[in-house]
């Protein structure tokens, strides 16, 4: 007999014990007995057997799966926040199923679709933003309990994501404590999040009493390279809008590093010594932010948070709350460096 090809039956009357048991412990192995899941973990290594995932869930309400939706891997927050996800589920019993929108709403409403089609125990979804099909997610919502993570859709939607109304005053006081107050560069208004960023600056400058100046207040076109349109944004600025500016906030990180990068294409200095022409700052902590030149100044995002967070709300383990009444903003970590 193959022994790849056992059916859990035949595993199982192989090492001596019923379906049932074994069923259970494939299901949550901490439902079983410690001498059991031993006599288990060892006919799996003599058999070489592994359970076929799609047969073993078809009896199932719903899978031992979780469906993730985010617009990029290629955005280092979105890969570490699917990483997250991934590592927790799995700590959890549960394997992860990933879809990308790449920043188009028709793809994510196919995403949404696919993954409905596998009946996962719950989707966390990272929603393209404005253009999102409001209609396709609750018609999901209806069948598959889902979380929304880093831009929320609208109120009553259980939404993880990063406190700007914190994150923002927090970067523009230490900007202003520690030199010139911050012109803004923004993106163009594609969800909730950027809104919410530039509603902030706005704000906090009116709270302090200060002119808020939006460098580019009828963005240029982007999709999803940010960087790019960091730089070129940059580049096409009126030299009478730079003028007067030393100190820019970026929307974010991989916005702020394209402006770096224009910065030092025009032969601008950045940094905090006297000698600099300008100072820079982002919001994300991307990866790369602390290996810039010079390194960036930001705000921490806790995408690890916001996944497990996610997770364990879809499963409701260790406190998740209940669907209706789940959410949270969570607050970033101010990072000095040397860029601003």
């Amino acid at each position: 007999m193959n022994k790849k090809n056992l059916t859990m039956a035949e595993f199982a009357d192989a090492i001596g014990l019923s379906r049932p048991t074994v069923s259970r412990y494939f299901n949550d192995r901490n439902s079983v007995r410690e001498s059991t899941r031993k006599i288990i973990d060892r006919g799996l290594q003599d058999l070489d057997y592994r359970p076929n995932f799609h047969a073993s869930n078809l009896g199932r309400r719903r899978t031992k799966a979780i469906g993730i939706i985010v617009p990029s891997i290629i955005d280092p927050f979105f890969s570490a926040l699917v990483s997250t996800i991934e590592v927790f589920a799995e700590e959890q019993g549960y394997l992860t199923v990933l879809q990308l929108s790449h920043h188009d709403a028709e793809m994510e409403t196919k995403a949404l679709d696919r993954l409905q089609s596998l009946n996962p125990a719950g989707i966390a979804m990272a929603p393209c933003g404005f253009s999102t099909n409001i209609r396709a997610v609750e018609r999901t919502q209806r069948h598959i309990p889902m979380v929304f993570m880093d831009s929320r859709l609208k109120e009553g939607h259980p939404y993880f994501g990063t406190d700007n109304g914190h994150s923002v005053p927090m970067l523009i006081d230490y900007l202003c404590r520690s030199g010139t107050p911050p012109a803004y560069l923004t993106l163009p208004p594609l969800n909730v999040n950027i809104v919410e960023r530039q509603q902030a600056y706005v704000r906090r400058m009116g709270e302090l009493g200060l002119e808020p100046v939006v460098l580019n207040p009828e963005p240029i076109a982007v999709r999803e390279n940010f960087e790019r349109f960091g730089y070129e944004q940059f580049m096409e600025l009126p030299p009478e809008k730079t003028r007067d500016v030393s100190t820019i906030m970026c929307i974010n990180d991989r916005v702020a590093l394209g402006v770096l990068s224009a910065a030092g294409k025009l032969g601008l200095k950045v940094g905090k010594g006297a000698d600099c022409d300008l100072r820079i700052a982002g919001h994300d902590n991307q990866h790369f932010s602390r290996f810039t030149t010079p390194s960036l100044t930001t705000v921490a995002q806790d995408a690890h948070h916001i996944g497990v967070r996610s997770v364990k709300t879809l499963l409701g383990v260790e406190g998740g709350e209940p669907l209706a009444v789940a959410g949270e903003l969570i607050k970033g970590k101010l990072i000095i460096r040397d860029s601003a």
